[in-house]
């Protein structure tokens, strides 16, 4: 008898919408089955939708990315900042190492490393040209943008490095200009060296920074007066910033960073983004009727969503998107902020989401398609259960965990879309105390 009640209420959870259930012939009269309805409904359920740039912040990207198109829709530089200089340096002679001063260098490059070499993006051949350049300025905000983007000008070009393919995703050497570093050192001053891709194409190159295992380097032999002889020790000096100086987090994090001078597009009316640089996240937030959260068993719950095609997606580009628990409280009026508070997530070595309180799966999603995408969030929806959505409203956040360090993003029709591409919410339940559902 017990095997043939577990039989009925797993027919009960399979069963389609309003289907009637009950005891039969399959079991004994006493086998103590109700009749229950499984019912589905699809809701609107979403009430707002609302893209923020979330971050990172400037600096916390745990890589810097080159990236630049042949339309000229995307402009992503590196900056890499040596606020402080030795103007020294140790040398042996006659077997005695003495400190000596440095009145110049030799053979003075920029050593950086290629990270992540499954998301590259660079064209075959040899014609693959990083320049660096003296992006060193003053009386400008840490984080400005525009005043550094303009100091990338052929007068304050240090030297450039020209690397076949198969090199620009791992070790690159770029000579700088031994003139322009080592007056640097011997005023006491400070170098800052901005980088850009300028051999064309659609080009895209994640290089490893002070926050990875390989940190960019500057590299160089230094003498001292007419005394070349030192110009044996090779020396290396890696990459700090002096500002600001009233947040010391902060100033660690603007040793070297991505100059973002042109972004992904926004979005336009009618639709919302995930993803890109500088990262945008979508917060949705819900009203899903009282009776369904507080008086049934949630047995499925699906968020349908209209995906259209990523502008600057490339064939093959996929990401795996997100969708968190939103916790923030009602007191918390910026939605942009909201969107900072979400379950608890783990990460991977790459600092990438791997999972979430809720246990639900990324969805691999390609960029460049026109589909009806379809997210489990039941998990979710049980979580709002008896949760007063005045004092926590209830929302989901979605967001890609490459954000900011990648330029893959995924656009959805949003709630200014045409109706028939407006999200949904499909929820499949029960009467909360049907028989056979825990």
């Amino acid at each position: 008898m017990r095997n043939c009640c577990a039989i009925l209420a797993a027919a009960l959870l399979a069963t389609a919408c309003t289907e009637k259930l009950g005891s039969g012939r399959a079991c004994p009269d006493l086998c103590p089955i109700e009749e229950v309805f499984i019912s589905d409904t699809t809701i609107q359920g979403v009430v707002v939708d609302s893209t923020v740039f979330a971050g990172p912040a400037v600096g916390s990207e745990g890589r810097i990315l080159l990236a630049t198109r042949t339309d000229g829709a995307i402009d992503l530089r590196g900056v890499l900042r040596f606020d402080t200089l030795p103007n020294t340096f140790t040398v042996t002679k006659n077997g005695t190492t003495v400190t000596d001063t440095i009145q110049g260098v030799l053979q003075s490059q920029l050593v950086v490393s290629g990270a992540d070499t499954s998301t590259r993006q660079i064209p075959a051949g040899d014609s693959n040209v990083i320049a660096a350049y003296d992006v060193d300025t003053v009386g400008v905000l840490d984080t400005a943008v525009s005043p550094v983007a303009a100091l990338f000008v052929p007068s304050r070009k240090l030297g450039e490095g020209r690397f076949p393919s198969v090199l620009a995703i791992d070790t690159m050497r770029i000579p700088l200009n031994d003139s322009i570093v080592g007056a640097r050192m011997v005023g006491n001053g400070r170098l800052r060296i901005g980088l850009r891709i300028e051999s064309g194409g659609n080009t895209t190159v994640r290089l490893s920074s002070t926050t990875g295992s390989r940190q960019p380097v500057l590299r160089y032999r230094a003498f001292s007066g007419a005394d070349t002889t030192s110009k044996d020790t090779l020396l290396t000096w890696y990459p700090n910033s002096g500002s600001p100086t009233d947040d010391q987090v902060v100033k660690a994090q603007l040793a070297d960073y991505t100059l973002v001078v042109k972004g992904t597009p926004p979005p336009p009316t009618g639709v919302f983004a995930v993803g890109g640089v500088r990262g945008r996240r979508t917060y949705l937030a819900f009203d899903v009727p009282r009776r369904l959260l507080d008086s049934t068993q949630i047995v499925r719950a699906t968020l349908h969503l209209s995906q259209v095609p990523a502008p600057l997606a490339e064939p093959g580009d996929t990401a795996l998107l997100e969708a968190l628990l939103g916790t923030a409280k009602g007191v918390v009026k910026d939605i942009s902020k909201r969107t900072l508070f979400h379950e608890p997530v783990t990460f991977d070595i790459n600092g990438r989401i791997v999972g979430a309180m809720s246990g639900l799966p990324q969805v691999a999603i390609k960029a460049d398609t026109t589909a009806t995408r379809s997210i489990e969030v039941a998990p979710i929806l049980r979580q709002w259960a008896n949760v007063d959505s005045t004092d926590v409203p209830h929302t989901i956040i979605l967001q890609l965990p490459t954000e900011g360090i990648e330029l893959t993003e995924l656009w959805f029709a949003s709630l200014e879309a045409t109706p028939a591409l407006r999200p949904t919410l499909q929820i499949t339940f029960v009467p909360r105390n049907a028989p056979g559902i825990p």
